[in-house]
């Protein structure tokens, strides 16, 4: 049935809605519960609802239906939570994300887990075989998993350990700060991130399993790679009326330029990177999927990159994907700190992104690299030796996908990326020589 006015306000309402002009909805009740699906813009919104006292509320958050669901007492939800989790007594939400939410949940001997709820129904999204093969592997720079809860055959939830730290990106933010206002060096985590890093990709490349196994690069799989970039350019431009201001499209203007260009000049070398192995990785690597805690790093949100397309995130990818996305998430850091010290808007602070702020940015990424390469296996380490091609690409891919991603989810951040490819075009980057 069509979903009522108040359902539809409902979710608008919500952070994790869908961010597009139109869309279809669909609403099934069964007495309380409400079923809502939304479809568009690539994606299918879906998400549970209880009908209580003339309110609407998530039905995660009600005692009765978790238990359920983890209990294999609703139609269509399956779980295998039953023996490792018990009763659930309460739950406190943490955050409210973009295509997520975050609870603390508490069973009846007062053991505190973290749930995970999604808020969109993905073919692609194996964020939970990738938890449980890391943990039963025995590496420990994850959440440590303990079940997880299917939709039809669609990741629904996922139960894992609470890691109690701060996010990457406050460490690299302090540290900026510091380094622009001369304050002397903030405590490094590079050196400790690009080993867990190399630590987490050992233990990935050894997998079997179908969902992780390792592949080989061919001209069809650099074609795809290709076939994204074009596919996002396409796309910005047919965007371009989204951005509010003339200077916002002008930016936009050149950034696309830019890509035409380095495209251009990348091409014919990724020729080199024929018959290296592809492999798991965890495929959305910015610094806020990393949590500091006690001076140990953790890896976080193993769900990948959610506006990927035209690639799916069961595609396999090279290990430096994982680093260019580290690079590029640092140099929003330092935009990021700007804002801080000046109260600046992003274009603002981007207009005082100084080569020293830059060269900041570049030695904080080569510590990362630096311990990443000396702690990572001999296989890899020999399937990375052409890096002075792969993560120059890497990193102008991920560039064009952060441009399409802030456009979609309307972060304001957009113009990071655009001027991050500007910087490429005209060889301000040191990572990217032309």
């Amino acid at each position: 049935m069509n979903c009522s006015s108040e359902i539809i306000k409902y979710i608008y309402n919500q952070q994790w809605r869908l961010n597009c002009k139109s869309f279809d909805s669909d609403c099934i009740s069964n007495g309380d519960l409400i079923y809502v699906k939304e479809e568009g813009c690539n994606e299918i919104l879906f998400t549970p609802l209880l009908s209580k006292k003339e309110s609407l509320i998530l039905a995660e958050e009600n005692i009765e239906f978790i238990n359920s669901i983890i209990y294999n007492k609703i139609n269509e939800f399956n779980s295998d939570c039953k023996i490792n989790i018990g009763k659930i007594v309460n739950i406190k939400p943490i955050t409210y994300g973009n295509r997520s939410v975050i609870y603390e949940i508490f069973n009846e001997y007062n053991k505190k887990y973290l749930l995970k709820v999604m808020k969109r129904l993905e073919n692609d999204n194996i964020e939970d075989k990738i938890i449980r093969y890391l943990t039963n592997s025995g590496y420990k720079n994850v959440p440590k998993y303990y079940c997880s809860i299917k939709f039809k055959d669609y990741y629904y939830g996922l139960i894992t350990e609470i890691i109690d730290g701060e996010p990457a990106a406050t460490y690299y933010i302090n540290s900026a700060v510091r380094y622009i206002k001369k304050l002397g060096n903030y405590e490094s985590i590079g050196n400790v991130i690009g080993i867990n890093l190399a630590y987490l990709h050992n233990v990935l490349k050894e997998c079997k399993e179908d969902f992780c196994y390792n592949e080989v690069i061919s001209d069809k799989i650099l074609e795809n790679w290709i076939n994204r970039i074009l596919y996002r350019e396409k796309w910005i431009k047919n965007n371009l009326d989204n951005l509010q201001y003339q200077e916002d499209k002008n930016l936009a203007i050149e950034a696309l330029d830019s890509i035409d260009e380095l495209l251009n000049i990348i091409r014919p070398d990724l020729r080199n990177l024929i018959g290296k192995h592809l492999m798991r990785i965890h495929g959305d690597l910015h610094l806020y999927q990393i949590l500091v805690s006690d001076k140990n790093v953790y890896f976080t949100d193993f769900e990948g990159e959610p506006y990927k397309f035209p690639g799916n995130k069961l595609e396999k990818e090279m290990p430096e994907r994982d680093l260019a996305a580290l690079i590029r998430s640092i140099d929003y850091t330092a935009i990021m700190a700007l804002q801080l010290i000046y109260g600046s808007s992003v274009k603002d602070s981007l207009d005082l992104l100084s080569n020293e702020i830059l060269d900041w940015e570049y030695n904080s990424s080569k510590e990362i690299l630096r311990e990443y390469i000396n702690a990572v296996s001999e296989p890899i380490r020999e399937n990375i030796d052409q890096l002075g091609i792969s993560l120059p690409f890497w990193l102008f891919e991920r560039a064009t996908y952060e441009i399409v991603y802030e456009m979609i989810a309307k972060t304001g951040y957009y113009a990071i990326p655009m001027s991050a490819i500007i910087r490429m075009k005209e060889g301000k980057d040191k990572f990217f020589k032309i």
